[in-house]
């Protein structure tokens, strides 16, 4: 072979590596997947809706409510107009859950108490002795049955304060001041009232004044020409 020749052959096959070199550089791979789909994800809340029928009255609802279910919604009133100086007072109350989850727990609070004179019935401003204070009205809830009879068994529990078969007299223990904060209800076995959806809990509620205020001479006008007022509010909460 000549050198010309020669020359040639080898500029020829280098030519051929560097075609086999960047064939190689481009070339393709073979590549595996696999995948599934998991379509169609919510997220979603259900309701936890309050009704209040006092005394089988009109029921008020905690839907109608224009401040997010927070105790706005005005319902029917618990005691109308009772007699300051005629003792324990009661009411009964259905409380039910009409929405789609149950209830944790029942909780009540008594807010805005105030004692003053009652001049909107007399037109006078004579009172005596020592102002009585929300701390001198006591307050029990005793859970019932349906009819608002107190059973003697242990299927139900006074509520509020003291967990026992029934209520005791209302005493110092508890008062309109002191449940001024959301008090947690209990029920049988000494455990947390929960409220599942679609059922009911009725309760009997009783404020009495101090039964001291007009024991003595010094103190049986203690309550003349007296108004207490007050709000309860009941309140459900989510499991």
């Amino acid at each position: 072979m000549s050198r010309t020749n020669l020359k040639r052959y080898l500029m020829l096959l280098a030519v051929v590596g560097l075609v086999a070199i960047a064939a190689g550089g481009s070339g393709t791979f073979a590549s595996f997947n696999a995948q599934v789909t998991n379509p169609g994800n919510t997220f979603a809340s259900g309701t936890l809706f309050l009704h209040d029928q006092p005394n089988g009255g009109t029921t008020c609802t905690s839907e109608s409510d224009t401040f997010n279910n927070q105790g706005s919604d005005t319902c029917t009133i618990l005691f109308p107009s009772k007699d300051l100086t005629a003792g324990a007072q009661t009411a009964t109350l259905d409380l039910h859950n009409a929405g789609k989850i149950d209830a944790a727990n029942i909780q009540f609070k008594v807010s805005s108490c105030t004692v003053d004179k009652n001049t909107a019935a007399t037109g006078s401003t004579v009172v005596f002795g020592t102002d009585p204070t929300c701390a001198d009205m006591y307050i029990t809830v005793q859970e019932t049955g349906l009819n608002y009879d107190t059973p003697t068994n242990t299927d139900v529990y006074c509520a509020f304060p003291t967990l026992a078969t029934t209520c005791a007299s209302p005493s110092s223990g508890a008062t309109l001041a002191s449940a001024s904060s959301f008090q947690t209800l209990k029920t049988t076995g000494a455990a947390t009232a929960t409220l599942n959806q679609n059922t009911d809990k009725y309760y009997v509620i009783t404020v009495e004044p101090n039964p001291t205020l007009g024991s003595t001479p010094t103190t049986n006008n203690v309550l003349q020409n007296r108004i207490v007022t007050f709000a309860l509010t009941w309140q459900i909460n989510q499991v």
